[in-house]
């Protein structure tokens, strides 16, 4: 297949690219300023048609988002340009061709029930979540798949920590950090979600699909665990809720998804996060 992912130089796609390149695929890359295949502001629907007319993609994997929570808080229209005008025009430049499947790449923080969300149970608790569920929308205006999921592991992006990184780095260094007891999600490592990714690419089903572990923890008993399968110590740590941090954004508490719809659609048995931590100290080592 010949694939365009979009936002490709990000901490996401720069573990991406190389899984579906392995794959067989001939992988393009699109950045807004430097490092990719292609340079291309999505915001643009014209630049946008131009690009596309020049790769003619048989898939496009869209990893472009502003993932700042606080800052999609404080500025919606910048959120709006990223997580909705660019998938927009992404949707509206794919009519132009045929047989072209749109992967948008949408989050967990569209749930905020208690207990496993399915697909229908949307609940949404600020900008970030608000401007990735009209992303989705736009999405469904053409043959797509959308991935609510959320994900950790090494981060090959420089400057940039994922959360288990930024974990890994408190306990190491002794950093002192509270690790929250009432936020909940069931995320993958980045390997685990670009071997699922693929999997789209080659068998697409269109719909939206949550997409992550079997069981879901609390972002405190994630730490733990990650602490217990690298051996550190725990002591610089401490429990506490995420309504102390008086953050911008009201963050959601549960964001634990029912992820059966993907397991059925795509026929594969999703880890548990405990195996993924194990996985992620094996690709850390």
């Amino acid at each position: 297949m010949r694939v365009l992912v979009t936002g490709g130089t990000g901490m996401l796609g720069l573990t991406l690219v190389p899984v579906l390149q392995a794959a067989g695929h001939c992988v393009l890359t699109q950045s807004r300023t430097s490092g990719g295949s292609y340079i291309a502001d999505l915001t643009d629907f014209q630049a946008t048609v131009s690009m596309l007319n020049e790769i003619r993609p048989d898939c496009i994997v869209n990893l472009v988002a502003q993932t700042n929570v606080d800052a999609c808080e404080a500025d919606l229209n910048s959120a709006y340009l990223l997580n909705v005008k660019a998938v927009e025009n992404l949707a509206a430049a794919i009519r132009l061709y045929e047989n072209v499947h749109l992967i948008q790449i949408s989050t967990d923080q569209v749930y905020d029930g208690v207990g496993l969300s399915k697909e229908d149970e949307v609940r949404l608790s600020n900008n970030y979540a608000m401007t990735k569920y009209a992303g989705e929308i736009a999405a469904a205006l053409v043959h797509g798949t959308v991935l609510r999921t959320n994900f950790f592991g090494p981060s090959a992006l420089v400057g940039r920590l994922s959360f288990s990184d930024w974990l890994l780095r408190n306990f190491r260094e002794q950093i002192p950090f509270t690790a929250f007891f009432d936020v909940i999600f069931n995320p993958l490592s980045m390997s685990t979600l670009s071997l699922m990714i693929d999997k789209v690419i080659q068998a697409p089903v269109p719909g939206v699909f949550n997409l992550g572990c079997e069981n879901p923890l609390s972002k405190a008993d994630f730490a733990f665990q990650v602490a217990s399968t690298f051996g550190l110590e725990t002591t610089h740590m401490r429990m506490g809720s995420v309504d102390a941090l008086g953050l911008p954004a009201r963050r959601p508490k549960d964001m634990s998804m029912d992820c059966s719809l993907f397991s059925r659609s795509f026929s594969v048995t999703l880890p548990t996060l405990k195996d993924e931590i194990q996985t992620m100290k094996v690709e850390s080592a």
